[in-house]
């Protein structure tokens, strides 16, 4: 019997409105697709940038290259965007192009299902709608999902607790004694920020990170006039985008030379600006530069130094009523809890349960860790493409421009199906010596040195960055090429009712 699809069921479903949803969405329209509807489980844009309003979020790359390259903003306030003000750029980017019409927040996607006789998927969300679109994309991204320890004794701390993508504004820190359990992106943001409040700060982390100085300042006159010039502003963008495409190399291992080198001058970085030489051994990496998420904050190490913060160089055993213990046995007294522990980079598109033909089922196959092709598709999946997917995070650059070239190649697809009337599951042969060349590329790179980062599943595969430049990952995408699918055609017509 033909599958009966409603008639407000878009051609295409796009799950997430953070960068690389509306960047999806915008190269669809730019192409001349209107059938679209963007979904997120939050009432804004904005993805991470929306879920993220701990005090001192801001960003980590350059604002000149942290934005679409065809909406550049020539009047950011600070070098380095402060999350309040990416928020904006992403609200004036949507409506500004047209997008407001088809967004739909509020809205959680809970499952996505491959139907094969109508060459649809139906998708379910969390309010019992039910959608049926041609395509699927997902944009959900890779920190999404924030992640805190299962711990003994969670439940029973008196005192406020919560995650930093999950700030509790309604909680006043000042003159509390306030735990900070991670030494990650969003804890060297929030322990700064919180520490003239807070009458003592206790940073509880497992194992410190490579953090360089943030040379942020606030857009001078002269910068702001200078960006007025025809033209200034997207010679700004190149500029900035080939000044950091140059530290591609640096994910090599044959950089190790080099990477000696920075690693030298941190060390000395630390001494200097902690005093302790103990604090300074404790905040000192014992793994390469480069294999973990490097960090950037010139108020971290400073922060640290002061008597009134304190760190606990070991991980948390244990929550009590009255604070935590910690793996060294210490004993950590908190009148709050924030838990700065990061998000689950490798549980791509969790929780959603994706089914696809013939009943596959997306973690099973992912049993091992996530894999795509390109980073884009996965076999068994027809017309399910991501953007942000497996091993396509960036270090060395920006990850809007890794976006930007997904959505090229998504649209592009997308194009072709329009054209055939078939459906197209990516081939298990191409997907599978694309995984192997990447294993192969991966093994050459700092990635696989052996460090404690999230990089990694827990089996140790290395299954969210790029291993190269991306030069090289903008050449490997810049055309969609038929002969990597199989078509499927529709075995059943669709009647739309209406």
């Amino acid at each position: 019997m033909a599958a009966v699809v409603e008639a407000q069921s878009p051609k295409i479903a796009i799950v997430g409105a953070g960068f690389g949803g509306l960047a999806a969405a915008l190269e669809l329209q730019r192409r001349g697709e209107r059938d679209f509807v963007i979904l997120d489980r939050q009432q804004r844009v904005g993805g991470v940038w929306a879920a993220n309003t701990y005090p001192g979020a801001a960003c980590d790359v350059p604002s000149e290259i942290y934005s679409f390259s065809f909406a550049l903003k020539r009047d950011w306030s600070r070098r380095f965007g402060t999350q309040p003000e990416i928020q904006a750029y992403l609200d004036e980017v949507a409506r500004d192009a047209g997008l407001l019409d088809h967004l739909r927040l509020g809205v959680e996607v809970t499952s996505a299902a491959w139907d094969d006789d109508s060459g649809r998927w139906l998708l379910r969300t969390a309010d019992g709608e039910e959608l049926h679109p041609e395509v699927l994309v997902c944009a959900t991204g890779q920190l999404s999902r924030p992640r805190v320890p299962d711990l003994p004794g969670l439940e029973t701390f008196a005192g406020p607790q919560f995650h930093s993508a999950q700030w509790d504004h309604e909680v006043d820190l000042r003159g509390k004694r306030v735990a900070v359990v991670g030494g990650g992106a969003s804890a060297i943001q929030v322990v700064p920020a919180i520490a003239d409040l807070a009458s003592e700060v206790t940073v509880v982390q497992r194992s410190p990170m490579w953090v360089v100085p943030k040379y942020d300042w606030a857009t001078s006159l002269l910068e702001r006039t200078l960006m007025r010039l025809p033209g200034a502003t997207r010679a700004r963008h190149t500029f900035m985008w080939w000044k950091f495409e140059a530290n591609a190399p640096l994910i090599w291992r044959r950089a190790d030379p080099m990477r000696k080198l920075i690693e030298a001058r941190l060390r000395r970085l630390i001494r200097r600006k902690v005093g302790d030489p103990g604090l300074a051994s404790a905040l000192t990496p014992d793994y390469p530069f480069g294999c973990n998420r490097v960090l950037l904050s010139s108020r971290w190490y400073p922060t640290l130094a002061r008597p009134d913060v304190h760190v606990v160089p070991a991980g948390v055993t244990e929550v009590t009523p009255d604070g935590l213990v910690a793996a060294d046995g210490s004993a950590v007294a908190a009148d709050a809890i924030v838990w700065c522990t990061g998000f689950t980079p490798t549980e791509y598109l969790a929780p959603m349960q994706i089914t696809g033909r013939d009943g596959r089922d997306l973690r099973a196959a992912w049993a091992d860790g996530p894999e795509a092709y390109l980073g884009i598709a996965t076999p068994g999946f027809p017309n399910l493409f991501m953007v942000y997917g497996p091993n396509t995070g960036s270090l060395t650059n920006t990850i809007i421009f890794l976006l930007e070239r997904q959505a090229s190649y998504i649209a592009q697809a997308v194009a072709h199906l329009g054209r055939t009337g078939a459906a197209v599951d990516v081939r298990p042969d191409v997907h599978g010596e694309f995984v192997a060349d990447l294993e192969r590329k991966l093994q050459r790179t700092v990635f696989t040195a052996g460090c404690p980062g999230w990089y990694t599943t827990e089996a140790g595969r290395v299954t969210t960055v790029w291993p190269g430049s991306h030069v090289a990952y903008a050449r490997a995408t810049k055309h969609f090429d038929p002969g990597d699918y199989e078509h499927l055609p529709v075995v059943a017509p669709v009647a739309t009712v209406g």
